[in-house]
C-alpha cells in the first residue's frame, strides 16, 4: 500500500512538474510543421481549425510566460494533430482501391480517344500522376473524379470530332463585297480561302482589293500555315508560320479643285509564330453559314 501511495504521489509530482515546464519555441515550430505537411496533402483547413487555435494559444501563453497553459495549449494542439494524421493514414488505405479504379476506367477510356479529346484527358491524368507521386490522397480523389465527370463530355466530342474530320478537308471559300448605295466607286472584294488537308495540316489565304471607302483603296494577302484539329464541333487551327505578302494602301488626298490618291506600301515579311498569338477557333456551324466548299478532298 505504501508503494502504491508513494508511486501516486511520484506520477502527480511529475505531472505538475511538467505542468511547470516551459515550452520551447522548437515544439511549436514542430507542431506547425506537421499542420503545414496536413494542408499540403489536402486535408481541409476547418479540420484543422482547432488544432492551429490552440497552437496560437500555446505561442500567446509562451510569450506572456504563461507556462501552464502554454503547455495545456501545445498538448492540446498535438493530440488533434495526431488524430488529423492518423485520419488520413486510415483515408490513404481506404480511398486507395477506390482511385485505382477510377483510374482503371480513365486509362481504358483514353484508348477510346483521339486529338484534342486525347489530349484533355491525357492533362487531366498528368495531374493525377502528379499528384499520385506525392501520395496526395485526397487531391487524386478529386481530381480522379473530375476527370471521370469529363467523359461523357469527351465521348460526345469525339464522335462529332470523327465526323467532322471527315467532312472537312478541302478548300472553303468566303467571299464578302463591300458597296455603297450612296458612292458607287466604293467596290472592295475580300476573300478567305481556308485549306484543311487530311493530313492535319492547314493553310489560310486572306485578301482585299479595291476601294473600301470614299478615301481608301485596299490590295493586301496575308498567308498563315499551321495544323487543325477539332475539340467536338469547334475547329481549332495552329498557327505556326504568318507570312504577309502584300500590304498596298491608297489614301485619297483632296484639295481645293483637286484629287490625288496617295500610295503607300508597307513592308512585307514571313515570321514563325512560336507563342500562339495567331492561333484562331471556329465552331463548324459558324464556318458552314460563312464558307463555302469548293473542293473536297
Amino acid at each position: 500500500m505504501k508503494r502504491l501511495v508513494l508511486l501516486a504521489a511520484l506520477a502527480l509530482s511529475v505531472i505538475l512538474l511538467a505542468g511547470g515546464c516551459s515550452v520551447s519555441q522548437r515544439s511549436i515550430d514542430d507542431a506547425q510543421r506537421r499542420i503545414n505537411e496536413l494542408k499540403a496533402k489536402g486535408v481541409p483547413d476547418s479540420s484543422l481549425s482547432d488544432a492551429v487555435k490552440y497552437l496560437y494559444g500555446a505561442t500567446y501563453a509562451k510569450e506572456k510566460d504563461d507556462k501552464t497553459l502554454a503547455r495545456r495549449s501545445l498538448d492540446s494542439a498535438r493530440i488533434l494533430i495526431a488524430q488529423s494524421e492518423a485520419l488520413y493514414a486510415d483515408n490513404a488505405v481506404r480511398l486507395k482501391p477506390f482511385t485505382d479504379s477510377l483510374i482503371a476506367v480513365l486509362t481504358r477510356v483514353r484508348g477510346e480517344l483521339t486529338g484534342m479529346q486525347l489530349k484533355s484527358l491525357d492533362s487531366a491524368l498528368a495531374v493525377i500522376d502528379a499528384f499520385a507521386k506525392k501520395n496526395w490522397i485526397y487531391q487524386i480523389e478529386d481530381n480522379c473524379n473530375k476527370a471521370i465527370a469529363m467523359l461523357p463530355t469527351l465521348k460526345f466530342n469525339e464522335d462529332r470530332a470523327k465526323e467532322l474530320k471527315a467532312r472537312l478537308p478541302g478548300e472553303w471559300v468566303c467571299t464578302n463585297t463591300t458597296k455603297s448605295d450612296a458612292d458607287k466607286t466604293i467596290n472592295a472584294v475580300e476573300k478567305k480561302i481556308f485549306t484543311f488537308n487530311k493530313d492535319g495540316k492547314v493553310m489560310l489565304v486572306e485578301t482585299k482589293k479595291g476601294q473600301s471607302a470614299k478615301n481608301l483603296k485596299e490590295d493586301w494577302e496575308f498567308q498563315s500555315f499551321g495544323t487543325w484539329d477539332c475539340l467536338g464541333d469547334t475547329i481549332h487551327i495552329f498557327v505556326d508560320r504568318f507570312a504577309c505578302k502584300k500590304q498596298n494602301f491608297e489614301t485619297l488626298i483632296e484639295t481645293p479643285g483637286k484629287k490625288t490618291w496617295e500610295k503607300k506600301s508597307e513592308k512585307t515579311y514571313d515570321s514563325l509564330i512560336t507563342d500562339h498569338s495567331q492561333d484562331r477557333w471556329l465552331p463548324f456551324s459558324e464556318m458552314s453559314q460563312d464558307f463555302k466548299q469548293d473542293k473536297k478532298f
